[in-house]
């Protein structure tokens, strides 16, 4: 019986984990779609379909991160005062309100969940007991770094 509830609390501390990372993911999406509206350059075609890009990879880590809670038995909290409760992210816009402002915000945002993701990896290992979790997180993380780097380039 003890074992039981040791289980389902390492389970509970896992949602709550993921959870966190599926509101952070959520805030970023609807931060890099608002991005197109902002674009008015040269460039405008390359970097709509670069943004676009963007925010289809991370709907697609949304799906994920939402299957691997609902696989857990649990159901994330998908309202967007929670998100805003949960989020680590900073909630008000800087001062530059132009495309390099943008986008040093947004690769701001990525950096900040790239430590996140490093830093709860082996928790959520730990939480789980399962090398696959960690395996996620770490595909995660990768993903992040990724588009970091692009992010980054448009900054150069």
């Amino acid at each position: 019986m003890k074992t039981t509830t040791s289980k389902r609390a390492h389970i509970k501390r896992l949602t709550s984990k993921l959870s966190s990372i599926l509101c952070d993911e959520y805030i970023l999406l609807t931060k890099t779609k608002s991005i197109d509206n902002g674009l008015q350059s040269v460039d405008f075609q390359d970097e709509y379909l670069f943004f676009n890009a963007q925010s289809s990879e991370i709907d697609s880590i949304i799906e994920r991160v939402e299957k691997r809670v609902h696989d857990s038995g649990h159901y994330a909290d998908a309202m967007l005062k929670a998100f805003l409760k949960v989020t680590r992210f900073n909630k008000k816009r800087k001062k530059t309100n132009d495309r390099k402002g943008y986008i040093s915000e947004l690769l701001g945002d990525h950096e900040n969940l790239i430590m996140i993701l490093k830093k709860n990896t082996s928790l959520l290992e730990t939480a789980s007991k399962d090398s696959k979790t960690d395996d996620f997180v770490t595909t995660l993380t990768e993903s992040h770094e990724k588009m970091a780097w692009f992010l980054r380039s448009y900054l150069k």
